[in-house]
């Protein structure tokens, strides 16, 4: 069975739009920058260790939510012969719905999987896949063309809370359009972003609600004893950003979301301490126990410097077996 180490979570942006699916580069560093508050919500993220099959595959780790409501985190492991891959299993799956799993994203975030209607009139269901090299999620395609128009696909809230997909124009002078991503296990809409920055202020993003779309607006980028608060999804409901007064909160999270970098050499740490996806519980024992062998040998022919070397060996090993064993603590 795994053992799974914990840290915390990294900045998911997997485009997952029909196309186009690229971002124009000034577009892409502001949606980078506003579109994300690392400050909130507190979430309780916990890394899975990835696994190395017995074919040779190696499936990387990934952080995920310690608790969903209404789901259970199943490990991965084989159910005869055939690899399951860890997953969220939901308690229970309604007659009329599916159950679309869920996947890891490329930097390291677990993208939730989530219900759907069996059928859906006028559409058809276009399971994920890898297009060009970025997972694009499964959504709904409409049967009917439009022309001069593409398909932005619905997409499922933070809640659970199905967001219908629309029609949008193929072009719109001056804006460049942002594909819908995910960033820390969140969905961030498709939005038109204009061509050109402005000094001073930043971009409020538009967005598709009940009564169609609603267009986007520059705000300044700081208001004396205000905060923005960034506009979300809450209860299936858009909720606009806006200005509040005082300071922003200071969110006391237990764990900290750091960045891509930060996980990739945490990962290369670990692929040091774990072999196909177990912790190396007897690796700090191996080196005790072979320091007392060189510690031994050092006495009974009268090498010192050998003796020596086997004690600081002893030593080692009695520090990665701590460290192991607070790692598994803190994996509980």
């Amino acid at each position: 069975m795994r053992t799974r180490s914990k840290f915390l979570m990294i900045a998911l942006a997997v485009p997952l739009l029909a196309a186009p699916l690229t971002l124009a580069p000034n577009a892409a560093r502001a949606a980078e920058a506003d579109e994300f508050d690392d400050e909130a919500p507190d979430e309780d993220w916990v890394w899975e260790d990835g696994d190395e099959l017995e074919d040779g595959t190696v499936n990387e780790g990934f952080y995920r939510l310690r608790e969903r409501p209404g789901y259970t985190w199943v490990e991965g492991g084989y159910d005869g012969a055939v690899w399951v891959a860890p997953h969220w299993k939901p308690a229970a799956v309604p007659a009329d719905q599916v159950w679309v799993p869920g996947h890891r994203g490329p930097d390291g975030y677990w993208i939730p999987g989530h219900m759907r209607p069996a059928t859906r009139a006028g559409f058809v269901w276009t399971p994920g896949a890898v297009v060009g090299g970025a997972w694009v999620h499964g959504h709904w395609m409409p049967v009917e063309k439009r022309p001069g128009m593409v398909w932005v696909p619905g997409h499922w809230a933070p809640d659970g809370t199905w967001v219908p997909g629309h029609w949008r124009a193929a072009h719109k002078d001056g804006h460049n359009w942002v594909a819908g991503h995910w960033r820390y296990g969140r969905w961030v809409p498709g939005h038109w972003r204009p061509a050109k920055a402005r000094a001073g202020e930043v971009w409020v993003a538009g967005y598709w609600g009940p009564r169609g779309w609603v267009d986007g607006y520059w705000r300044p980028k700081a208001k004396r004893g205000h905060h923005w608060v960034a506009a979300a999804w809450v209860g299936g409901v858009w909720t606009a950003g806006r200005w509040a007064t005082g300071m922003r909160p200071v969110v006391k999270r237990r764990f900290r979301v750091h960045p891509v970098a930060h996980m990739v050499k945490t990962r290369a740490h670990d692929r040091r301490l774990w072999r196909e996806g177990k912790r190396q519980e007897k690796r700090g024992e191996r080196q005790e126990k072979r320091g007392e062998k060189m510690e031994k040998r050092g006495e009974k022919t009268g090498n010192k410097r050998l003796e020596k070397r086997g004690e600081k060996l002893q030593d080692r090993g009695e520090k990665n077996q701590r460290r192991g064993e607070r790692k598994q603590r803190r994996a509980r």
